[in-house]
């Protein structure tokens, strides 16, 4: 799996694909021989962008109060922009994670992290009744634009404190896992090619990644 599944996630999956139970230190051993490794993480590299001004007028309360979970789809969200450096500049990434099965909804790239990139990130959202997208305090969370767009697409607006980034860590993990289970794995691409990296890893991710929440099982099972 290009050493993207650690000992336990890949035991799950040799299990799930083939029908084989091993014994985890079994598999860690063999990985030893076969010299395979997993791809450690780390908080390094995983950079979100903040513009400066802010219009506080527009701040939202922090409605999800730590509680990831979701009965149904399309009722809880986590939403934020990180970057990814290339060889021909800065690509900025909007991406949308439901809580409810941990799947990317909605997700667009550009060269300048402005609000069109937000409006075209939300693009495929269909929120439900009630709906809440929580975000931090990013400047573009807080511009008129964007409140103007969570009253159209009938969504709630929800806020981190300031300097909690626990606080929407359901996609603040997914930048890490994009950054660091697929994309280091490549010598610094140009924007175009992580762009189409990007596309295949949320694909990949929403419909193949076996997950310890869903009990080391597919989304789409």
């Amino acid at each position: 799996m290009k050493g993207i599944y650690g000992t336990i996630r890949l035991k799950k999956h040799i299990e799930n694909k083939l029908g084989i139970i091993l014994n985890h230190k079994l598999i860690r051993r063999y990985k030893h021989i076969l010299g395979l490794e997993t791809i450690k993480r780390s908080k390094k590299g995983l950079s979100v962008s903040r513009a400066k001004e802010k219009n506080l007028t527009n701040k939202a309360q922090y409605l999800i109060e730590c509680n990831f979970k979701s009965d149904v789809p399309n009722q809880k969200y986590s939403s934020d922009v990180s970057y990814i450096k290339c060889k021909d500049g800065t690509l900025y990434l909007s991406a949308i994670k439901d809580y409810f099965n941990n799947e990317i909804v909605s997700f667009s790239t550009s060269n300048n992290n402005n609000m069109k990139l937000i409006k075209e990130s939300y693009r495929s959202l269909k929120p439900g009744e009630d709906a809440i997208v929580n975000t931090d305090q990013g400047s573009v969370y807080f511009a008129y634009e964007y409140v103007e767009l969570a009253n159209n697409m009938g969504f709630t607006r929800s806020m981190s404190h300031r300097g909690h980034c626990w606080e929407n860590c359901p996609i603040e993990n997914w930048f890490m896992q994009l950054k660091h289970e697929w994309l280091c794995q490549f010598h610094k691409l140009t924007r175009k090619q992580a762009k189409e990296e990007i596309e295949k890893y949320v694909h990949w991710y929403n419909n193949e990644r076996i997950q310890k929440k869903l009990g080391y099982v597919k989304k789409s099972v």
